[in-house]
């Protein structure tokens, strides 16, 4: 939790404003369902959008941006310490919640909320449940406490089972138009980055933009793509290159390399040389399914057959 969530109410962000409107019309309306699924590319802010209307359910004295941020509620909320808030994540990123971690949310659903109001389920990334817990989540889906709120936030929601989707109300959030990202990100980073570059390098995503800024990502992630292009151009060995890559972050290469494979579409020049691509970006997508698994495959073997793959496709996207 950063030093802003602890100390300020949370609001939404200001590209959240249609889904802020929807959601305080139906909880004014007294319509609010009892699951909500959250669904949008990642690095968009939903998951602070979650909290941000669990904090307003929670106030005593709510505004139209959020919680007041000066009642009991608020500041057990700001503290960490709300007691009807239940937050579940995986252990680490890329791991799976499991039964266990639902069974958790049986005993918290099941019991009084402890404040008297609302009780609220935020469980995050949705997609990480495996098949055990996603149908143990049926039953609090079917069968939802009173005042009780499950908010399942996802960004590839079609990894969930449509079981599960289909007893949540979707809420979904498109990608920020560029000119409001950039503009915001030179609010918060002012003069000292390259904002345009960051934004385009993050894909217009306006906190994968932040975290490159704030953790030295932009040039991590312009190492990588020299990488690539030392394979393409037969300066580098991909196996060398998969030596590199086993001990980074592979998610977040896997999503560098989605969005290089993207760009490679559009430069490719006839119809063998996109489908060529369009496998290769299926098979990105069939790897990362692998990563969120749980199944801690191979990183040096995963890594190299990517590697060996992206030197034949981009070879033959170069012969055009």
């Amino acid at each position: 939790m950063s030093a802003e969530e602890i100390k300020l109410p949370l609001t939404p962000y200001a590209w959240q404003a249609d889904q802020w409107r929807f959601i305080n019309r139906l909880t004014e309306a007294r319509r609010l369902p009892h699951a909500l699924l959250l669904s949008g590319c990642a690095g968009i802010g939903k998951q602070r959008f979650a909290r941000a209307f669990a904090q307003l359910l929670f106030c005593q004295m709510p505004l139209t941006e959020g919680g007041c941020g000066g009642c009991k509620q608020c500041r057990l909320f700001m503290s960490g310490a709300h007691p009807d808030l239940l937050q579940i994540s995986p252990e680490s990123p890329g791991k799976a919640i499991r039964v266990d971690d639902i069974r958790e949310v049986d005993g918290f659903i099941a019991k009084t909320a402890q404040q008297g109001g609302w009780k609220v389920v935020i469980l995050s990334p949705a997609e990480a449940m495996n098949l055990n817990a996603a149908n143990a989540l049926l039953k609090n889906l079917e069968e939802p406490g009173k005042d009780t709120l499950l908010i399942l936030v996802s960004s590839e929601p079609e990894r969930m089972p449509a079981t599960v989707r289909s007893r949540c109300q979707k809420l979904n959030f498109r990608l920020p138009d560029r000119e409001q990202v950039i503009h915001w990100l030179r609010e918060v980073a002012g003069d000292k980055a390259d904002v345009d570059n960051l934004v385009r390098s993050a894909n217009g995503r306006p906190l994968s933009a932040l975290r490159m800024l704030e953790g030295d990502l932009l040039s991590h992630q312009q190492s990588f793509q020299a990488k690539l292009e030392g394979i393409s151009s037969g300066q580098s060995l991909p196996l060398a290159v998969a030596s590199w890559c086993k001990s980074e972050d592979p998610l977040l290469l896997i999503e560098w390399l989605q969005t290089y494979t993207t760009d490679m579409i559009k430069q490719s020049q006839s119809d063998d040389s996109r489908r060529v691509v369009f496998c290769f970006m299926d098979r990105l997508v069939e790897v990362k399914r692998r990563l969120l698994s749980g199944s801690n495959p191979n990183l040096q073997l995963l890594w190299e057959e990517v590697m060996l793959s992206w030197q034949a496709v981009s070879r033959m996207v170069n012969r055009g």
